[in-house]
């Protein structure tokens, strides 16, 4: 029973302190809300729109501070105040421990509180725009008047350099101050919506102007002095230069006459302020006038280098057309005792070809100079291609005249070779002879007859009366290499030979002792006298002595070789 009556003590104690400390925070929220509530009563906004009051407003501007200000006095003046009589009842409520209706009446009357300060910040920001705008468009106003009259002194002084273009500029000018008076008017009753508009009109207008003005006394300039002077010049500087027989690639004529039409193209332009036409039409008009002068420049500068160059081509062509008529004069005789195997005859004629046209070019030329017919840049390009070609020309002649003129040295030496051929073979057929040899192997003869009959067909090859040096040549190669190769064989033969006579010999003291040297010595006899082959025989015998006899091989050969006259 003790502890039940102590439960409910402890939940009483809880149940006290809670109701007491939710009406305490229900107490400082509504405090909270009610100083709030004062401080949107006796907020100094009020001074605010007294001050917009002063200002002349009108239009859209006077409507939308009208429907701003009355509803920020309906807040402060009805809403406000009843906001505060509903906290007041709340307050009572609180008091009473009604806590549901507490917190759902703070909540409604907090909510309507926030959206008063919105309405508040709101009501300020419009009010410091329209204050903005009063001062920006008396600005404004003070801004453009003083461009404008910048604008009317500027095209005043200088209505001369603004040439077709003064009557609509200054039919701007007035539409300007027409646009500009209005906007003032607007903007001096107050209605700053329609100020704005009417502003940004103003504002291009009057920039559009002021760069016509700035654009216009450059084309105009151009228009009057500066291209009919220049177009002048060309005219002066042309009638002079086809005087002096020059001729162009371009009409000149035909290409001033349309500059002179564009001048009035553009006089028009001006007059009606297309001002990007203007521009453009300029910019065709100075590309097509400096073009002009730059072709004048060049044909005038061309004609110096090409009458300079005259001299240097006429002694170029008569120097390359001699050695021309040599080539060929040496060419024709030559081709009677030689065979020309890399196309020099038809080469030689193919020169003689391009040195023809570049002649016919040049004459050519010369005809046209009398006759006022010369492009001399034209002329200046060719003749730097003549020249060229000359160069190459008289290297090719000179390059078939030295290749010609070797087959002479070429056929000599050819003939030089034959002897030293025709007596190597001799020596190399008298060397075998004195050995006295019982005969040669087949293979060695063939290769001997082989060698015998190219060294006979190069002399019946170099005796011809047209003779062939490319193959001649080739020829005289094969013969080297095959007479290394016979002189290789001969030199075998002979030391083959005589190495396995001295063994043979030697073998002799040892015959008897030895059957095996006997044997040897026999079947040396059989391959040295029979088959005639010297080799094998020398290394039959050789063995056969060493076996008996170790080094004796290499003593009697070493002894051969030091007796025996060098062997090539």
């Amino acid at each position: 029973m003790t502890l039940v009556l102590s439960i409910i003590v402890i939940v009483a104690i809880i149940a006290y302190f809670s109701f007491f400390y939710i009406q305490r925070r229900n107490s400082g929220r509504i405090a909270h809300v009610q100083q709030q509530i004062s401080e949107l009563v006796n907020s100094p906004l009020h001074t605010g729109i007294a001050s917009v009051e002063q200002i002349t407003l009108a239009g859209e501007s006077l409507a939308m501070f009208e429907e701003t200000k009355q509803g920020y006095l309906y807040m402060v003046n009805h809403q406000l105040p009843e906001l505060s009589e509903h906290l007041d009842e709340i307050a009572e409520a609180n008091s009473h421990y009604h806590f549901f209706q507490v917190g759902s009446g703070l909540k409604k009357v907090e909510l309507k509180v926030q959206a008063a300060s919105e309405l508040e910040e709101k009501t300020k920001s419009e009010i410091s725009d329209v204050k903005e705008d009063n001062q920006e468009h008396q600005q404004k106003l003070s801004d453009l008047d003083k461009k404008y009259q910048e604008l009317r002194k500027t095209l005043l002084a200088k209505n001369f350099s603004y040439g077709p273009s003064v009557d609509k500029l200054e039919e701007n000018l007035a539409q300007i101050e027409t646009d500009f008076d209005h906007y003032a008017e607007i903007a001096n009753q107050g209605d700053y919506v329609t100020a704005g508009k009417l502003v940004s009109k103003l504002d291009d207008k009057t920039a559009t102007l002021e760069k016509n003005l700035e654009q216009i006394p450059p084309l105009y300039r151009n228009l009057k002095n500066v291209f009919p002077e220049q177009l002048t010049e060309i005219e002066t500087g042309y009638k002079q230069l086809r005087e002096q027989k020059y001729t162009f690639k371009t009409d000149i004529e035909k290409q001033t006459a349309e500059l002179h039409a564009l001048l009035g193209e553009n006089i028009i332009n001006l007059k009606k302020l297309a001002i990007s036409e203007a521009l453009s039409c300029n910019d065709r008009l100075d590309a097509g006038i400096n073009a002009l002068y730059d072709e004048l420049e060049r044909e005038l500068a061309a004609r110096q280098k090409v009458e300079k160059n005259v001299p240097i081509l006429t002694k170029f062509i008569e120097h390359a057309e001699k050695q021309q008529r040599d080539l060929l004069i040496e060419l024709d005789r030559l081709n009677q005792n030689y065979t020309f195997n890399h196309n020099e005859l038809e080469d030689g004629h193919s020169l003689g070809t391009q040195l023809k046209a570049i002649s016919t070019q040049f004459k050519q030329y010369q005809t046209d100079v009398q006759k006022g017919e010369v492009i001399y840049s034209e002329s200046l390009s060719q003749q730097a291609k003549q020249l060229a070609d000359l160069k190459m020309i008289e290297e090719k002649q000179a390059a078939i005249s030295d290749s010609v003129q070797n087959l002479w040295r070429e056929e000599q030496e050819a003939k030089e070779a034959l002897l030293e051929f025709d007596s190597e073979i001799h020596r190399l057929k008298r060397e075998v002879e004195k050995l006295n040899l019982p005969g040669l192997t087949k293979e060695y003869l063939d290769y001997f007859y082989r060698v015998s009959d190219e060294i006979e067909q190069l002399d019946e090859d170099i005796n011809k009366i047209q003779i062939n040096m490319d193959k001649i040549t080739k020829a005289m190669i094969n013969i080297q290499a095959d007479m290394d190769v016979l002189t290789e064989k001969t030199n075998d033969i002979i030391a083959s030979s005589s190495l396995a006579e001295l063994l043979l010999q030697y073998a002799n003291r040892y015959r008897v002792r030895y059957p095996e040297v006997a044997h040897a010595s026999a079947e040396a006899y059989e391959l040295f006298n029979h088959k005639y082959d010297y080799a094998a025989s020398l290394e039959k015998i050789a063995t056969a002595v060493d076996k008996v006899e170790p080094g004796a091989y290499k003593r009697i050969e070493d002894e051969y070789y030091a007796t025996s006259p060098a062997k090539d």
